[in-house]
């Protein structure tokens, strides 16, 4: 009796997993007890082994609860999670010796020749857009552009919500090797993440981007006549920039190349160029690590200094370990528990009954995943929780894992803009002193005109 209900007692679990995240519970413990609640119902159900391959039961089910989790979070860490570890590592010693700012900073410099205001802020958003290769953070790479980029659109004749609008959506979409959600992607496909990024990231981005900037510039124009007509505009708040801008100032101007190095080599020393040699994307950012203090201490001759601003390799790992792998491990848990209570095979055989095949069921993924990142501000959280069972789901329908967890990722990231609790809406809106609420306002057509083409592109390669 209880097998035959399992999967449906895993879809209240899940509903109560969502009001908890709704409600602002902290969201890897949370996804902790959901995990091992589903792992515990489908125990009690009946299902013979919960542990994952490979894993040695010892010998008590209450005990192999637990074993489960600490053998998919060993597989975590020395796969995707290891990845992370670096990548956050790497950026958070690049802001330390102040590279991410020198390359904001050169990178905006062309953008005060252009005389329209709206073509200035298209260029911003796409330009920010393409710094996401490095500056991984939709909430970091905000503040860098609110420090030294919103200054020259308010100078230009933008207004202060059109400008927090585009600076709060340029990371609609993230990137492999640098995006721990893009690595993350590939890897739940098994697809290495420069083959990810180059066969399949790319021809999606191009026109969804292409796009969203275009309707950036349609939409912002018109409410920046509609508001100022009815004296909407919020008066724009003074803030501090000088600390960012002066340190800039003071770096050299190949500072700015150094966050770009990994990605260098990555596109060099790859399965589809350089064949002979081929680095993975751990290696490309330790070389680039070691390559940066090199070339800081051949600057500043100072080795404590510079020694001691190369430890910020491993705080950032930490970082990193906190916020991003701690989840991962214990979504890994609950997806599992959505795998052994049966509910993965529930959905694909509603799939299949509806007739929705790997296309429909894409969509429908990506709306729940959608609805759960405008309700709590993280695409991280619906994300992570729901993208283990992509390779399940599309064997299942006889289709190809990569497409279905790329429309999932395009969801929780194209639709985080659209949420007035996410974090990056909440900093720019402080810029602005504006109401979150009207930042979305502006971020509403851009973001989803852009989700719209963007899986529009995933089904049509898909087809």
């Amino acid at each position: 009796m209880l097998e035959n209900l399992m999967p449906y007692l895993a879809i209240v679990i899940v509903i109560l997993t969502g009001w908890g995240i709704v409600k602002n519970l902290q969201v890897n413990v949370l996804l902790l007890f959901s995990g091992l609640a589903l792992n515990l119902l489908a125990v009690l159900g009946g299902v013979d082994s919960i542990l994952p391959r490979g894993a040695h039961s010892t010998g008590w089910v209450g005990f192999d609860l637990f074993a489960q989790l600490s053998a998919l979070s060993r597989s975590q860490v020395a796969s995707t999670g290891f990845i992370i570890l670096i990548a956050g590592g790497f950026a958070a010693y690049m802001d330390q010796i102040g590279a991410s700012d020198k390359l904001v900073a050169t990178c905006m410099k062309p953008l005060q020749k252009f005389k329209s205001p709206y073509l200035v802020l298209g260029a911003v958003f796409i330009l920010g857009h393409f710094l996401g290769l490095v500056v991984t953070s939709a909430a970091g790479l905000a503040m860098l552009l609110a420090v030294s980029v919103y200054p020259l659109l308010l100078g230009i004749g933008v207004s202060a919500l059109s400008a927090a609008a585009v600076i709060g959506s340029v990371l609609v979409f993230s990137y492999a090797p640098s995006s721990a959600i893009a690595v993350l992607t590939a890897n739940t496909a098994g697809v290495d993440p420069m083959v990810y990024l180059i066969q399949h990231q790319l021809p999606v981005a191009i026109p969804a981007v292409l796009v969203t900037v275009v309707l950036h510039v349609i939409v912002q124009q018109y409410y920046d006549k509609k508001d100022a007509a009815a004296g909407r505009l919020p008066q724009v708040s003074n803030f501090d920039v000088a600390k960012k801008n002066e340190k800039a100032e003071k770096l050299p101007g190949y500072y700015a190349l150094l966050p770009l190095v990994p990605l260098v080599l990555l596109f060099i020393f790859n399965k589809l160029v350089y064949k002979t040699i081929v680095l993975d994307v751990a290696t490309a950012m330790f070389i680039g690590w070691v390559f940066a203090i090199l070339v800081d201490l051949a600057t500043r001759r100072n080795l404590t200094v510079v020694f001691k601003d190369g430890s910020a390799m491993f705080k950032g790992m930490g970082h990193m370990l906190t916020s991003v792998v701690g989840l991962i491990f214990v979504a890994a848990l609950f997806a599992a528990g959505l795998q052994n209570t049966g509910l993965v095979a529930l959905l694909i055989d509603a799939a299949k009954n509806a007739g929705l095949g790997m296309a429909g069921t894409g969509i429908v993924v990506s709306i729940v995943i959608g609805i759960v990142t405008v309700l709590t501000g993280s695409g991280v959280a619906s994300f992570t929780g729901l993208v283990p069972i992509a390779p399940a789901v599309a064997a299942g329908l006889g289709g190809d894992a990569i497409d279905l967890a790329m429309m999932m990722q395009l969801a929780s990231e194209f639709l985080r803009p659209v949420s007035p609790v996410a974090g990056v809406i909440i900093i720019v809106a402080g810029f602005a002193n504006a109401n979150p609420l009207a930042v979305v306002r502006r971020t509403l057509i851009p973001c989803f005109g852009g989700l719209i083409v963007s899986l529009f592109v995933t089904i049509f390669f898909m087809l």
